[in-house]
């Protein structure tokens, strides 16, 4: 439902009341039930939503809380989300005397006209007996809030000032033991007399002004830590990355392009051999000139000649071995084979005389 539909109706009738719990005449909490008297109203176009968020802020007499409670209204909660008011009697209540229950109704009454801006929200008043610490830290374990508001007066004290007024702040406390993130609200006049005050402060120095004033770390003698990279050309590092990526030979201006041309005029630069008179003469006679050998060629011919192979003894020992053994296999074979060839003979010069007598 659109928030422009609902400012027709008067700002008392745009609360709904819904189920109330007095636990006061108990005198006793439990862990789901504390000593109070319980007050829930819910806008009339409330509607719980996927991203509902819950609210706690805690509401006295004192201004500075109300200030809180219309701070976290205009500037924090959205429709769709729950606000869980929280106001603490440190005394103790007769159980005949029910005017608690009218100021814990006038009470929600104030909240609701400070919803100025038409929030559909849910309002629950908790209107709590004890003492103010526990009380709070039991209503923060059973409403899981996302967010806690408290009020401050705005006192900013140094020294044993700030030990002995601080002590007994409630803000102090919830921002030390507070299990869920804290919202501490000055007063605007506060707050603006503390911004006017350090605008006016002539020893005060921004940022800028304390970097000029004292030399850099990367200025001094040990600005060589500061060197993470090695000064590199600009032809160096498009190596480097060619290397890296595996880009080809375009891509690296340190690997240059073969020019055919230049090295068609370095061969053509080059100077032909030199031919002595004698040569040209040998030629025009028919012969061949002999070859001009350099002294680096006559060198090598002469250590080639000089050289000798070097055998051991073992080695002539077992040649001649083999030798011997090579000649005798050859007198065995060719002994075998005069032996054959004279049987084969024998035997022709016996077959033609043969034959039975008669």
């Amino acid at each position: 439902m659109a928030t422009e539909t609902l400012t027709e109706f008067p700002r008392s009738q745009r609360f709904e009341s819904h189920v109330a719990f007095d636990n006061i005449p108990l005198g006793e909490s439990t862990d789901y039930n504390p000593i109070s008297f319980t007050l829930n109203y819910r806008h009339s176009g409330f509607q719980y939503r996927r991203r509902h968020r819950t609210f706690m802020v805690g509401v006295d007499d004192n201004s500075y809380s109300d200030h809180a409670l219309q701070w976290l209204l205009d500037e924090l909660v959205d429709d769709g989300d729950e606000i869980v008011c929280v106001r603490v009697i440190e005394t103790q209540v007769r159980l005949t005397n029910k005017q608690y229950q009218e100021d814990a109704k006038n009470l929600m009454a104030s909240i609701q006209e400070k919803n100025s801006l038409n929030r559909a929200i849910s309002l629950v008043l908790e209107f709590a007996v004890g003492k103010l610490h526990n009380t709070f830290q039991h209503l923060i374990s059973i409403y899981q809030p996302s967010m806690l508001i408290v009020g401050t007066k705005g006192r900013s004290l140094d020294g044993v000032q700030s030990f002995l007024v601080n002590r007994s702040s409630f803000s102090k406390y919830c921002l030390q033991y507070s299990p869920v993130p804290v919202v501490v609200v000055r007063p605007n006049e506060k707050r603006e007399k503390k911004k006017a005050k350090r605008a006016h402060d002539p020893s005060r120095q921004s940022y800028v002004h304390m970097l000029l004033g004292q030399p850099h770390e990367a200025d001094s003698e040990n600005s060589s830590v500061y060197e993470l990279e090695p000064n590199l050309t600009a032809d160096e590092e498009a190596h480097r990355v060619a290397v890296a990526v595996g880009l080809p030979a375009a891509y690296d201006p340190t690997i240059k392009p073969i020019d055919p041309i230049s090295l068609l005029k370095n061969y053509s630069r080059r100077q032909p051999a030199e031919v002595s008179k004698e040569a040209l003469a040998i030629v025009n006679k028919g012969g061949l000139p002999a070859e001009n050998k350099s002294p680096d060629r006559e060198e090598s011919e002469s250590d080639s000649e000089g050289e000798f192979e070097a055998t051991t003894g073992e080695e002539l020992l077992r040649r001649q071995r083999l030798h011997s053994m090579e000649l005798n296999e050859g007198a065995a074979l060719r002994a075998e084979g005069r032996k054959i060839r004279s049987e084969s003979a024998d035997s022709d010069e016996d077959a033609p005389g043969g034959g039975a007598k008669t």
